[in-house]
């Protein structure tokens, strides 16, 4: 009971959250759009980094006139970062029928474990940080994806270890996400490195078996928090490895639960920092207005999702006089349209054309260190 009471507050906290994002007394017409994200627990800072991005890209509409003759309002609902209660929001959001679009969720686990429900509700979903092949598998026709797949970021930081770093012993430590482990590892052993471990974070000897068989990069699948306790664990035993991780790894929550023990830790992400994209003092100085700081790259991401979807929205009212989440789902095959991080298309399965993949590096400070960019 306490905790439908709490959540219960939390939805209407998230509703006072999003003021501005409303006209009150606008005689126009009301379209909504959803954001699902992590606005409690270990991934909070996630959650509102990424708010705030969504807020403005609505803001902007709405003082611009809004979308084809309709204002936006945003109904942004807390998911825990937890598959379970993820699914139970997109349910929420799928019984609301003036919803007709969907930004969330970011993680991997989160945006699966909801699909069926938006599949179910021919609600479209775009979601900005969710890279598991198994999204665009086909089970939801109505998913869009502005970040690259695992597949397609395994393969790039294996070429960075191997090609650029000079690597050739390597661990491999999977978590939930097989799919980059295994682009990684292929990519690796055709350039010419070695495999020498590959275990699962669940296995209890599996810092054992790195500290023993002494590899040049440890690569690890699993999300910031994980990433953070595995290098603290490995660098007390010993290992003086690199590290290299997955799109989770580009979270605050790396730097805050690791301290000095991850600095120098890579990872490979669709998520760009602010100085490796240009055209972007507007939305910075629209960000720092709503949130007192600067944006990080999941709020980029964040942002251009957004626009993609209202884009969609307004493409939908023109083609047929009004929103309808089927309309809006039919656009969002359409898209061409060029936001911060460029150009963005999506192909049959709803995965965008050509993204961006970059390598970060952690150092004091500054977690979102450009190291790499390649297509």
């Amino acid at each position: 009971m306490f905790q439908k009471v709490l959540t219960a507050w939390l939805c209407v906290l998230l509703s006072l959250a999003v003021e501005g994002c409303t006209v009150s007394g606008s005689t126009k017409p009301i379209v909504k759009i959803g954001l699902v994200a992590p606005f409690e627990g270990l991934y909070r800072p996630l959650g509102y980094e990424v708010l705030y991005a969504v807020k403005l890209a609505v803001r902007e509409r709405n003082a611009s006139g809004g979308v084809a003759g309709y204002m936006v309002e945003l109904v942004a609902l807390n998911d825990d970062n937890e598959p379970a209660v993820a699914a139970q929001r997109a349910r929420e959001m799928a019984v609301d029928p003036d919803v007709v679009g969907v930004v969330g969720h970011f993680s991997s686990p989160t945006t699966l474990a909801a699909l069926e429900e938006y599949r179910r509700a021919g609600l479209a979903l775009v979601t900005s940080a969710a890279a598991a092949d198994a999204v665009t598998d086909g089970r939801c026709p109505n998913v869009y994806r502005l970040c690259a797949r695992n597949d397609r970021l395994g393969q790039e930081a294996a070429r960075y270890a191997v090609t650029e770093l000079g690597a050739e012993r390597l661990a491999i430590v999977h978590s939930h996400q097989q799919d980059l482990a295994g682009a990684f590892a292929l990519t690796a052993t055709h350039l010419g490195a070695t495999v020498v471990s590959d275990v699962g974070a669940d296995q209890g000897d599996w810092l054992l078996q790195i500290a023993a068989r002494a590899p040049d990069l440890v690569f690890f699948t699993g999300d910031a928090v994980e990433g953070a306790d595995l290098i603290i664990q490995a660098r007390k035993r010993g290992v003086e490895a690199l590290f290299l991780g997955g799109g989770d790894w580009g979270s605050p929550k790396l730097t805050q639960v690791g301290g000095v023990a991850v600095e120098g830790a890579l990872y490979v992400t669709s998520a760009p920092a602010l100085e490796e994209i240009g055209g972007t003092d507007e939305f910075v100085a629209g960000y720092e207005a709503l949130a007192g700081q600067r944006p990080g790259p999941q709020a980029i991401l964040a942002y251009d999702a957004t626009e993609v979807l209202l884009e969609a929205v307004a493409r939908a009212i023109v083609a047929e006089g009004e929103p309808s989440r089927a309309a809006v789902t039919a656009q969002l095959a359409e898209t061409n349209w060029t936001g911060l991080t460029g150009p963005i298309a999506f192909d049959a399965r709803g995965d965008r054309l050509d993204p961006v993949v970059y390598l970060h590096q952690v150092e004091a400070g500054n977690p979102y260190r450009p190291v790499k960019r390649t297509r």
